[in-house]
């Protein structure tokens, strides 16, 4: 296959010359007998340029570059599949295309390999998972931000960090999360969080402290556990919890993907929803519609998370938006029959 430089030498001008030409054909820069016989040659030769490489020539590839550290592929999730989603559908409305990172390492920071595949897009959004502690993401932020890429982050972030972001307020989630479950009556509620590493988990726990506390109840350490997504841990606790002489009458988990595992461990103890205990999530999957009784639960919105990540993210790239954004989307709650 033909190159550039077989171009230049067949037709006795500079690399540069012809990367004008084929980039542009009638550009002035390039005299007019030139500019014909470098077309002449590179049509003999069978020479095209790259359409990447005449997007980087111009500064720019129409190219969104997504993070998304699993160690499962991400489209098993139904989270990071509506986030998907959500950006997809802003990009192909504003003329770019999509292109996913594949982080099979056990971090949940950005590798250097990703690092290096950014140069061929115009931004990052990075997208913060189970798998990213604090510190991985304090990492990303840093990286990303001493490589000077375009980013927006989106998902459980709560550093101080000066950046672009679209999430949800973990804290707030938290608080009303308690004091939803307070004003049905409740004075004794366990908390089943997620993941141990994530900043979301001392946000929400913060926030779940601070309801319980508006709603003149005392938070119990017992009654809280980091599932880290073990079915086991789930199981266990709740077995555990309802043990106890005085049990919570009320669980508030963290994330729907841990519900089916507490309404098994329910059922298995013969304690029915909501008469015997409420149940309340986080997140609105479409399991918790589907769940006999239905799941009340927080709706989480990821398919606007990505959407609106996506659309400023372009904004910042093509100069629309001056300075940094937080956008902390609502959460609203969906009322149904667990609790």
């Amino acid at each position: 296959m033909a190159t550039i430089y077989d171009v230049a030498k067949a037709a006795k001008v500079s690399i540069a010359a012809v990367s004008l030409v084929m980039n542009n054909p009638d550009t002035p820069r390039v005299g007019a007998q030139k500019r014909k016989l470098i077309l002449e040659r590179a049509q003999k030769l069978g020479y095209s340029p790259s359409g990447l490489a005449r997007a980087l020539s111009r500064g720019s590839t129409r190219i969104i570059g997504l993070v998304a550290p699993m160690r499962d592929p991400i489209f098993f999730n139904n989270f990071i599949a509506e986030v998907l989603s959500g950006i997809q559908s802003c990009i192909m409305d504003r003329g770019f295309h999509l292109m996913i990172y594949s982080h099979n390492t056990r971090s949940g920071r950005i590798t250097k390999g990703e690092l290096t595949q950014s140069r061929f897009v115009d931004g990052v959004i990075a997208l913060n998972t189970r798998m990213c502690s604090s510190q991985d993401i304090k990492d990303t932020v840093e990286d990303l931000t001493n490589a000077a890429i375009p980013f927006v982050m989106t998902n459980c972030y709560a550093g101080g960090d000066d950046i672009n972001y679209v999430g949800v307020d973990d804290f707030e989630v938290g608080r009303r999360g308690a004091e939803y479950l307070a004003s049905r009556g409740h004075a004794c509620i366990a908390l089943i969080s997620g993941a141990s590493r994530s900043p979301m988990t001392p946000r929400l726990l913060a926030g779940f402290k601070t309801g319980l506390g508006n709603s003149g109840l005392r938070f119990q350490p017992r009654f809280h556990v980091c599932s880290d997504y073990d079915p086991k841990i789930v199981h266990d606790i709740v077995v555990e919890w309802l043990s106890r002489p005085k049990p919570p009458t009320a669980i508030y988990c963290a994330d729907d993907q841990l519900v089916p595992d507490i309404y098994r461990t329910l059922e298995e103890l013969n304690r029915h929803i909501p008469r015997d205990i409420s149940v309340l999530g986080r997140g609105n999957l479409p399991i918790g519609a589907t769940l006999t009784p239905a799941l009340t639960t927080f709706a989480i919105q990821p398919f606007e998370m990505g959407r609106k990540a996506a659309e400023m993210l372009i904004n910042v790239i093509q100069k629309r938006q001056r300075g940094v954004r937080r956008i902390y989307l609502d959460a609203p709650l969906v009322k149904r029959e667990s609790a």
